[in-house]
């Protein structure tokens, strides 16, 4: 019999190892990890039972008896946090939840290995012959083994309740998995009354009965209804993506795509259908070549009066060949608006509206080199407010900028869209106008300081009088920078200041 009962235990170790290993290199989901470690407790709690029964001493069969408690523990733990993950209560077992759930096992596990000093869990072992022709150990139970006990009984029953609710959400279909489950969780709780009623055979029937249960809710949770389980994770994935996917063999040819991509082809008044795609968008060759080009592309639409961007990116599917390429279109308007705002604001001066110091320099940097590739005009404005400190002194920091928007305002209404205008400076701004002379820059410049001194600027029921001083350089042979050029420009300025403010001069 003895030679039976460790045979038995034997193969329930090798299989609990397989079980174990699968759950981490196959599963997937939460419950399917916490499921291997269910069995790698049950697989310590059993190899400690089979070698406790087929040693005689009983120092040797209490080493393996601490061994079990090694697993044994947190079995319940682990079986009733598998039946939570697996019945989507997840939030229950998190933080303080999962505290709750380890307090009782952990407290086992030191009062087993801590009897000898304090005898709480034990009260007193020994060792007897059994009916069934071999030794055991006879254990007096105290006070946190019966606390253990009913920890155990509480997350079985807990257990056996979550399943079958959870279960009885689902079609009739689905009920055989129910029964599967609903035995899975009664067997342990078969064993445990077993244990209590036939306490004269000094046989451990959890030892027995435990590896068959846990195999059976593996097999239930991993294995039963697996192709359904596929079907409906695809659909979820597949039909359910919020971004347009679509699958390709390896001659190119759709065989499988979503709902989003169908509403993308739409707006080319594309209807995609299963077969070769570059006959389907012969008349569109550039989506065919986003599609078949490696890196990912974008491709902009006027949709409705508005821009929209889709990203396309093939993705090759290999298996020891290339088998097809899956291609994902992904609406990201609302990215390629935030960069344009972001670049936007990178480039903008907060209160006027206006380049800033840098984007200014940048593109009159271009304007300047292309004048001297093109010998062509070229002429710079420097702008300085006159006694603008003044306006910040004694009416504060807001009037001063009003008066920048204002004067932002102004220039923007005088001069030309293709002029390039920026504030490089507190009070100081900038203007470059191409293919435009010295005379012509003057003349625009006078306008600009005659509309800025006729404009009435109010705040708080205060009219302020503002005027310019106005400096105009011309790129001329000995010029070979642009900082020279705004050099020059600066210089007139200065002298503008010189004569008396509100005056425009043109450098020397």
């Amino acid at each position: 019999m003895l030679k039976l009962l460790s045979i038995y235990l034997f193969i329930c170790i090798i299989l609990l190892s397989l079980l174990f290993v699968s759950s981490f290199v196959r599963g997937k989901t939460s419950y399917a990890k916490v499921l291997g470690f269910l069995s790698l407790s049950t697989q310590i709690y059993i190899l400690g039972y089979l070698m406790e029964i087929n040693v005689e001493s009983l120092d040797a069969m209490l080493f393996w008896n601490q061994v079990e408690y090694f697993g044994i523990p947190f079995i319940p733990a682990l079986w009733l946090l598998t039946c939570l993950l697996y019945t989507e209560h997840g939030k229950a077992v998190k933080g303080l939840g999962l505290i709750v759930v380890f307090l009782v096992p952990v407290t086992t596990f030191v009062m087993r290995l801590t009897n000898s000093s304090y005898h709480l869990y034990y009260q007193s072992i020994s060792l007897r012959n059994t009916i069934l022709g071999f030794n055991a150990l006879e254990l007096a139970k105290g006070p946190f083994y019966y606390l253990y006990a009913v920890y155990m009984i509480a997350a079985l029953i807990i257990s056996f309740v979550l399943y079958y609710r959870y279960y009885c959400q689902f079609l009739v279909e689905e009920k055989s998995q129910v029964s599967l489950l609903t035995v899975t969780s009664a067997l342990p709780l078969l064993a445990i009354i077993l244990n209590i009623v036939c306490t004269e055979m000094s046989f451990d029937f959890m030892a027995v009965i435990l590896p068959v249960s846990v195999l059976m809710t593996f097999m239930s949770l991993q294995f039963y209804n697996f192709l359904e389980i596929r079907d409906l994770g695809r659909d979820f994935a597949f039909e359910g993506n919020l971004n347009g996917l679509m699958l390709l063999n390896a001659q190119g040819k759709v065989v499988d795509f979503n709902r989003k991509s169908v509403d993308f082809f739409n707006y080319y008044d594309i209807s995609i259908k299963e077969g070769d795609l570059r006959t389907q968008l012969d008349q569109h060759p550039e989506i065919y070549q986003s599609i078949e080009q490696k890196d990912k592309s974008i491709i902009k639409l006027n949709i409705g009066g508005g821009e929209r961007y889709f990203s396309i990116v093939s993705q090759r599917l290999e298996d020891k060949k290339i088998v097809g390429r899956l291609i994902l279109i992904e609406d990201i308007t609302q990215g390629e608006e935030l960069k344009k705002k972001l670049i936007e604001i990178a480039n903008t001066d907060e209160l006027t509206g206006l380049y800033n110091r840098r984007r200014f320099n940048e593109c009159a940097e271009i304007s300047f080199l292309r004048a001297i590739r093109d010998n062509k005009a070229i002429s710079v404005l420097m702008m300085d407010l006159d006694f603008f400190k003044k306006i910040n002194d004694n009416l504060g920091h807001q009037a001063g900028d009003q008066v920048l928007r204002e004067m932002a305002q102004t220039l923007k209404k005088v001069f030309r869209q293709s002029d390039i205008i920026g504030r490089i400076g507190g009070e100081e701004f900038s203007v470059v106008m191409d293919n435009t002379d010295v005379y012509q820059a003057y003349e625009k410049a006078e306008v600009f300081r005659k509309r800025l001194a006729l404009r009435k600027i109010i705040y708080k029921d205060v009219v302020i009088p503002v005027t310019v001083s106005v400096g105009v350089a011309e790129l001329s042979s000995g010029i070979q920078k642009f900082d020279d050029l705004l050099m020059f420009a600066d210089n007139a300025l200065y002298k503008a200041k010189e004569q008396g403010r509100n005056r425009t001069e043109i450098a020397k």
